[in-house]
Formats: structure tokens, C-alpha cells, sequence
């Protein structure tokens, strides 16, 4: 992974991200209510050794003074002292052991100070057991050596402390943050590594070792309802005009007059795809024809509501003639033959010469697009992608599993079919993953503002239009 593709990655995931960045924090802030909290409470006091000690033997550090000071830290958590505390603070309530464990005690080094610091669950509790350690210290030391030549003066008293030193819910705050951004970031790697889907551009072009025709964006008006009204979603329109451009400059010297369109498995929208490379190659002026060759579950005709009871199946068994079986679509340059009756053989009907030779005439006059079923579960697309100049494979985002793709790719491969390209559909074009397809620039309704209201109508509706019945006959007098 490179980074560019981390960064791509960060960016695709970034509400996640945000998500267990703000769990964690709430985590960690709640986490803090639940533990006790902790006050600390801090007293000084000077060592004072003979009757005639004062403050400038304390600055000055008397050595005898600095011997006792160091020697006193002992004294300060051990039980004698301790007990001392628990007798002057009967009110506290506390065992000998939380007294010890509540005191800690450091002396300056360059004098003979000895600061106590003293914890406890309320402010009053440590500051009277800081107060009260240097007056119990003197006492047993005093009581140890049998005379009072030895004093420990309070040189600062210890006051009220206002917050708690413990927890430290900032602290805990920031932990619990990192620690969700680190568990959402790995989740996202553990996914991306074992994820079997279509994704990315990448996946798909690793999957089939061929280039990217386009990238379909997921849109209300590609679906069955309303593809044939599909006018105001200019992102998805401007996709599949890329896909034309694409689709006609893959072999510049010879462009392809007929492809077939398939996918891996049922459900990717491989005719919605045929649908929309027909009639964008159509609005463009050229003459199309669409041919339902989906023998086993038919949609064309569905799509376009038009009759499929006389059609593909009829005109490859001469029952009826070509110009009878094909329908024009509206005033345009479409035309579609639909199944016809299903078949009880369609592999044999779609690997017949009779078929071939209806491909290649229909060339002639036409760009040819061949929908067939999927490539995996049945042989019907194998068998029909040499009768054309191309095959188009189809991957759903979300739903292709790269190693199905990988494997429809090998199958036509293995029979010579001639691999164009691959289209991407139901690409996400915001939120998660837009900014593999590059979608994201259409949130901001650039597209929108770039062609309006409306979408321009193509130059191609202005050409004159060819009589279908005129162009089918002359391509069926020899063959059918």
C-alpha cells in the first residue's frame, strides 16, 4: 500500500475514524467518573538541632541538621508515627496501614527541609495528616533519643487542595481517544486486507489485468424504473458519456461494432449497463441495436416496455423475419430485438452460425450490443464473445467478489474472447469510498452548475434517422 493509498483510505473512512475517536474520549471520560478521587496536601518544616538553632542554621545547612533531616524520612511512614497521627486526628478514621501508605516524605538536599506530602479521598483528610506528620515525627524522634535538643519546626503549613491529583481525566481522556482512533484503524486495515469484495478501482484492474471503461455511480435513476427517463442526475449522465468515449477510443484503429456485456454473477446490473452503452452511443448519432440474447431470464424488453413475445429466439429459428421482430425506440437511433420466446436450448441457439452470421450483418449497418447472461453460472457468454469484436465485464461495488471477477475473466480468456474493459457499477459518489471513484467533486453540485438545469440534448437527435425497417431488411436478405 502506498501512500497515497493510505491517505485515500483515511479519507474513505474518515467518519468512522471520527466515530471511535469520540467513543474512545467518552470511554475514557467515564472511565474517570467511576475511580475514587485522590487529594494531595503538601507541609514543610525545618530540622533544628540544640537550644540555639534558628532559620540561619536552617539556610545555611548545618551539617548535624542535614544528618537528622535524611535520617528522619524513615520515621515518617513507619507505625510509631503513624500512631502519633491517629491519636491527634481521631476524626479521620483511619488504620494504621492507609495512614503509612498516604504519606510520602523528600528533604532538600543543600538544606535541612523535609517536606511531607500527604493523599487522601477528601482535601481536609490529606491536609491533616500533612499538618499533623512533622509534629509526630518530632515526638518520636524525641521520645527515641530521650531529649528535646531535637525539633522540626513548621516552616509552611498545608492548605486545602481544590482539584484532586487523581484521576486525571484529561489524561484519561486523551487514552481513551487514541485508543479508539487505533482500534477503528485497525479495523479498517484488518478489512481492507481481508476484504473479498470489489472496492477499488485497483481491485477491479488487478482482478481482470485490463483498464477501467467507466464507473457507474450508484443513482436512483439507473435502475429498471427509470432508465428511460434518466435526465436530471448529471453525474450519472456525465459517467456514462465517459464510458462512450471510452468505450470508442479502446481501439482507436478499429473500433468495436459488436461487444458483448456480461458480469460474473446474476445481480451486478450488466443490463442496465447494455442499456446505457446503447442509448448513449445512440444520442451520439450512431445507430445501435440492443439485443436481448439473455435467454434464460430476458429484461431488455422489460426496460424498454416494449412487447417480447416475438424476437431474438423466432428470428434465429426463421419463424419470423428480422425487420418484423426489431422495435425502434421513440424517434431515436435504438433499436431493440428482445429474447422472443425462451428456449429449452439456449446455449446451442446462441453457438449457432445462424447466430453469428445475424451478428455480423447487423455490424454492418449497426453497433451491435449483445446482452448475455453471466459468465460463471452458464457457457451462453463464453460462446458468444468470438462472434464479437469485444466483451464488456461488469463488477458491482460492494457485491463482486474479486476472485469471481478474476475467474469470468480467465474463462474468456481461455476461449479468445477479446477483453475491452471492465465497468464499475453502483460506485458510492459520497460518503465511504468516493474518493476511489472520484465522485466526490459532485458533492459539491459542480456538475449540476456546469450543465444546469437541464441536460443539453445531444447533437446526435438532430441527424436524420435511418428507416429501421429499410436498414433491418437489407441486413437479413442473405441470412435470414
Amino acid at each position: 500500500m502506498t501512500i497515497l493509498d493510505f491517505l485515500r483510505m483515511l479519507r474513505a473512512n474518515l467518519k468512522l475514524l471520527l466515530i471511535g475517536l469520540v467513543v474512545g474520549a467518552l470511554l475514557g471520560f467515564g472511565y474517570s467518573l467511576l475511580q475514587p478521587r485522590v487529594y494531595a496536601s503538601s507541609s514543610t518544616g525545618y530540622v533544628t538541632v540544640g537550644d540555639g538553632a534558628g532559620i540561619g542554621d536552617v539556610i545555611s545547612g548545618s551539617a548535624a541538621a542535614k544528618e537528622k533531616a535524611n535520617a528522619y524520612l524513615a520515621f515518617v511512614n513507619s507505625g510509631p508515627v503513624a500512631d502519633e497521627i491517629i491519636a491527634a486526628n481521631p476524626d479521620l478514621s483511619l488504620t494504621r496501614g492507609e495512614v503509612q501508605g498516604n504519606l510520602t516524605a523528600t528533604v532538600d538536599p543543600n538544606s535541612a527541609l523535609i517536606m511531607v506530602t500527604a493523599t487522601g479521598n477528601r482535601p481536609e483528610t490529606a491536609q491533616a495528616l500533612a499538618n499533623s506528620s512533622l509534629e509526630a515525627v518530632a515526638k518520636v524522634v524525641n521520645d527515641l533519643e530521650g531529649s528535646s535538643t531535637v525539633r522540626v519546626i513548621p516552616l509552611e503549613d498545608a492548605g486545602l487542595s481544590s482539584a484532586p491529583i487523581s484521576p486525571d481525566t484529561k489524561k484519561l481522556v486523551m487514552m481513551g481517544a487514541a485508543g479508539g482512533l487505533l482500534l477503528v484503524l485497525a479495523a479498517v486495515f484488518l478489512r481492507r486486507t481481508v476484504d473479498t469484495k470489489l472496492r477499488t478501482r485497483d481491485d477491479a484492474t488487478k482482478a481482470t489485468d485490463a483498464g477501467v471503461l467507466g464507473v457507474l455511480p450508484a443513482s436512483d435513476e439507473l435502475t429498471e424504473e427509470n432508465i428511460l427517463r434518466a435526465n436530471s442526475d448529471h453525474v450519472a449522465q456525465e459517467a456514462i458519456r465517459q464510458m462512450r468515449t471510452n468505450l470508442r477510443f479502446v481501439n482507436v484503429d478499429n473500433p468495436p461494432k459488436s461487444l458483448i456485456v456480461t458480469s460474473a454473477e446474476p445481480g451486478e446490473g450488466k443490463s442496465t449497463v447494455s442499456t446505457s452503452i446503447a442509448r448513449a452511443l445512440a444520442d451520439a448519432g450512431a445507430p445501435v441495436i440492443i439485443i436481448d440474447a439473455d435467454l434464460r431470464r430476458p429484461t431488455i424488453a422489460k426496460k424498454f416496455k416494449i412487447d417480447s413475445k416475438v424476437g431474438l429466439t423466432q428470428v434465429l429459428a426463421g419463424q419470423v423475419e428480422l425487420a418484423d421482430a426489431v422495435r425502434q425506440f421513440e424517434d431515436t437511433q435504438l433499436f431493440i430485438l428482445p429474447a422472443g420466446r425462451i428456449p429449452p436450448n439456449p446455449s446451442e441457439l446462441l453457438g449457432s452460425d445462424k447466430m453469428r452470421q445475424l451478428i455480423a450483418e447487423l455490424s454492418s449497418e449497426f453497433t451491435v450490443i449483445v446482452d448475455v447472461p453471466p459468465v460463471l453460472p452458464v457457457t451462453d457468454a463464453a460462446l458468444l464473445s468470438t462472434a464479437v469484436d469485444g466483451v464488456v465485464l461488469v463488477g458491482t461495488v460492494g457485491k463482486t467478489r474479486k476472485e469471481n471477477l478474476a475467474e469470468a475473466a480467465s474463462n474468456l480468456r481461455k476461449v479468445n474472447a477479446t477483453l475491452l474493459g471492465v465497468v464499475i457499477n453502483r460506485a458510492p459518489r459520497t460518503g465511504l469510498g468516493n474518493s476511489y471513484y472520484g465522485f466526490a467533486y459532485s458533492s459539491t453540485g459542480a456538475y449540476t452548475s456546469y450543465y444546469g438545469q437541464g441536460e443539453e440534448k445531444s447533437k446526435g437527435s438532430k441527424k436524420k434517422k435511418k428507416n429501421p425497417k429499410a436498414v433491418t431488411e437489407q441486413s437479413t436478405r442473405t441470412s435470414i
